[in-house]
C-alpha cells in the first residue's frame, strides 16, 4: 500500500469521477483534484472512453490512458484540458491488425449493424437506430458523428469497434474474424472489439516509464471490472463503495460513491 505522498494519480471517469446518472463532476471532487495537482502530483485520466469522448473533465491533466489501454497520451509541456487535444501526444498504441479491422468493418456495413469505431484521432458511427441512440444518451456519451467505418478501417488504424449486438449475434456474425481479439462487454446491448490483452495497466506502465515513477508512488481510483488491474498495480488502489465485490477486493481502500464526492473524501485524508 502506498505510504508516501503520491507522485501521480490515475482516475477512472464513469462511476468514479462522474456519477453514472449525470455528466458532472462534483465541485468538491474538482477542487480536491486541483489541490492535489498544486501539491505536485501528476494527474492522469484512465478510461474506456476515446479521447474525443472525454468532454466532462473540468481540470487540466498531464495525460490519459484511453480505450482501456489501447491508446496512451501525454500532454506536451505540462498539463492541458481535453479541449486542447492538439497538446496530447500519442505515446503508445495497440491497433487491431488492418486485415481484421477491414473484415470486421465489412461485416458491420453489410449487415447494417449499429456500431462505433475509434481511430487515434476520432470516433465515428454508422447505422445507428433510435434504440442505439437512446442507449448512448442514457450512458451520457457525447453525441456521435456518422462516418465511413469501412473507409476508416482501410485508411486508418482502428483501436476498437463497438457493435450493438447481443452475445448470440456477436458469436454468429463475428466468429470467423475475432482471432487474437477480445470482446469484453459490461451490458448485453453491445460489446467492444479490441486487441487481446488490452488493460489500463499497459498505459499506466508506459506513463510511469516516461516520468520515472515507481508504481508504489501512485494512487488509482476506480469502480469497474476494467479497473481491477490498476487498483492492484498502484501503490494504493481506491475503489468506490458502489463497485462490485471483486473490484472492492482488489483495492487497498474504499471510499464513498461518485454521487457523494468519494474522490475528495479520500484525498482529504492524505
Amino acid at each position: 500500500m502506498q505510504q508516501n505522498f503520491p507522485k501521480a494519480a490515475f482516475f477512472d471517469v464513469d462511476g468514479t469521477l462522474v456519477p453514472r446518472d449525470t455528466r458532472c463532476i462534483s465541485q468538491a471532487d474538482r477542487e480536491a483534484v486541483e489541490a492535489l495537482h498544486e501539491r505536485g502530483t501528476l494527474i492522469f485520466i484512465v478510461t474506456g472512453r476515446h479521447i474525443c469522448e472525454i468532454d466532462n473533465i473540468p481540470f487540466p491533466v498531464n495525460g490519459a490512458v484511453c480505450n482501456n489501454g489501447a491508446l496512451t497520451y501525454v500532454v506536451d509541456n505540462g498539463c492541458a484540458r481535453f479541449d486542447e487535444r492538439d497538446r496530447f501526444t500519442l505515446m503508445e498504441d495497440h491497433p487491431i491488425p488492418k486485415e481484421q479491422a477491414i473484415g470486421i468493418a465489412r461485416i458491420i456495413v453489410e449487415n447494417r449493424i449499429p456500431s462505433a469505431a475509434v481511430t487515434a484521432t476520432r470516433a465515428l458511427t454508422c447505422h445507428l437506430t433510435q434504440q442505439s441512440l437512446e442507449f448512448i444518451r442514457r450512458v451520457n456519451m457525447p453525441e456521435p458523428r456518422e462516418g465511413d467505418i469501412l473507409g476508416a478501417a482501410d485508411s486508418e488504424r482502428i483501436y476498437a469497434f463497438c457493435p450493438f449486438v447481443s452475445p448470440e449475434e456477436e458469436k454468429l456474425l463475428f466468429k470467423d474474424v475475432l482471432g487474437g481479439l477480445d470482446t469484453p462487454r459490461w451490458c448485453d446491448e453491445y460489446c467492444d472489439i479490441t486487441l487481446h490483452g488490452m488493460d489500463k495497466v499497459l498505459g499506466i506502465k508506459k506513463i510511469l516509464g516516461i516520468f520515472h515513477i515507481p508504481p508504489e508512488d501512485i494512487i488509482a481510483f476506480g469502480d469497474g471490472f476494467n479497473d481491477i488491474g490498476m487498483l492492484e498495480y498502484a501503490g494504493c488502489g481506491i475503489a468506490m463503495e458502489t463497485a462490485d465485490d471483486a473490484v472492492r477486493r482488489a483495492a487497498d481502500c474504499i471510499t464513498a460513491s461518485a454521487n457523494d464526492s468519494g474522490v475528495s473524501r479520500w484525498l482529504r485524508s492524505i
